[in-house]
């Protein structure tokens, strides 16, 4: 199985080796290292190139960093994205634009107005690297949808999806993919009766490490490890066996990330 989403850059070197590990030993055998700003894309990258077997990377600028971003961010972005000014072609440790999106729930974040522009133009180089983009939606998704598509967006991961069944209906027109985490298994939570509502082939899993561990680790750091418990849910819930689910699973991964295997 592959964790479309964990946050690994501020892991010391060794406790990388042991959730590495962890996730291999446990049939997680590809894990996307997701960054939030320049400064943890560079921490990602480099993690990568340590565990090219088992690490791939998403780098791009979340909702939540958007505050107070130097000039040129966007070229350093494509800068990190090549490797070097003169590369012709995105190296294969490189999966995806980053976390990226829009939150409209958080009065922490930064207001939508500022975090909408760096939302579009981050968009605008997934589009031109043909890469797909990693989406933090909240309280917005089906507007952060409709952007992705007119701007052209053709491959987009919705993680940790929390809407409503509009915003799923939305996104899966649009061709897109619902990433389910670990909130799936907490037994309140609308994603029990709502994932039967998301076509196999727009489902992927993720763990979102180190939040929303699944039961029985709730309370706990996350690992990319505990996303066999997610899928064991997930299974349950839509009534097919792991083996079925893990298939297509891996079918979906492939489909919208390059080089991933």
């Amino acid at each position: 199985m592959t964790d479309t989403h964990a946050h690994l850059y501020d892991r010391s070197a060794d406790e990388l080796q042991s959730i590495v590990a962890d996730a291999v030993n446990a049939g997680v055998d590809t894990i996307i290292n997701t960054a939030v700003s320049i400064q943890t894309a560079k921490i990602v990258l480099d993690q990568c190139d340590r565990f090219p077997q088992n690490l791939r990377a998403a780098i791009g600028i979340s909702p939540f960093d958007t505050n107070n971003l130097e000039d040129g961010w966007d070229s350093e972005l494509t800068e990190l994205l090549y490797g070097s000014p003169s590369a012709q072609s995105i190296p294969q440790k490189i999966a995806a634009i980053g976390e990226i999106g829009l939150d409209g729930t958080n009065p922490a974040y930064p207001a939508i107005d500022v975090q909408a522009p760096v939302f579009i133009r981050q968009l605008e180089i997934a589009v031109t690297s043909n890469l797909p983009a990693v989406i933090h939606s909240r309280g917005i998704e089906k507007r952060a949808a409709e952007i992705c598509r007119d701007i052209g967006v053709k491959k987009a991961v919705f993680h940790c999806f929390t809407g409503d069944a509009d915003a799923l209906e939305c996104i899966v027109d649009n061709g897109y993919y619902i990433s389910i985490s670990g909130i799936i298994t907490y037994k309140n939570s609308h994603l029990r009766e709502l994932i039967k509502s998301v076509p196999i082939d727009n489902l992927l899993i993720e763990t979102d490490t180190p939040y929303l561990s699944p039961v029985p680790h709730r309370g706990k750091p996350n690992r990319p490890s505990f996303l066999t418990c997610t899928a064991a849910e997930i299974a349950r819930l839509l009534d097919i066996n792991e083996p079925e689910l893990i298939a297509a699973l891996k079918k979906n991964t492939a489909a919208i990330f390059p080089n991933i295997y």
